[in-house]
């Protein structure tokens, strides 16, 4: 299914505070302007340092029209009330347009690496998942 801003918004996962995005490709990353940067060097990194999950990443959204969601929420509250676990900074879960990957916006280069690597390996394990799905069905 094609993934639209306007069915992204009745979502469980949306939030007002998500006034800026970032499309590109099978990617979406919602988050406040404040996180703008953050938001930026997220991306940047994805497509400069994890270039083969970046491309496995797009060849699978083109084969099943499904997109990662990516949400920075500004405060661990915020993120609580929209996934069930209260005790991490990053969640997941899969719905009928992609993943949902939604974080608490980093405070330092520590965090945005541990949850690069989360990211990462969220994205790869769907990914595969997915495609072990679709031989079956």
């Amino acid at each position: 299914m094609a993934a639209t801003y306007s069915s992204f918004m009745t979502t469980r996962y949306y939030s007002p505070v998500f006034n800026t995005a970032l499309f590109d490709g099978p990617l979406r990353i919602y988050f406040s302007q404040s996180y703008e940067s953050s938001a930026l060097k997220i991306y940047h990194i994805l497509q400069t340092q994890h270039e083969e999950i970046w491309q496995k990443l797009k060849e699978y959204s083109a084969r099943s029209k499904e997109h990662v969601f990516m949400m920075m929420y500004p405060e661990q509250k915020d993120l609580s009330m929209v996934f069930a676990d209260e005790n991490t900074s990053i969640q997941h879960q899969t719905w009928e347009e992609g993943l949902a990957i939604g974080f608490v916006q980093p405070l330092d280069d520590t965090q945005l690496a541990k949850l690069l690597d989360i990211i990462c390996k969220t994205v790869l394990l769907w990914i595969d998942e997915s495609d072990k799905t679709e031989v079956i069905a």
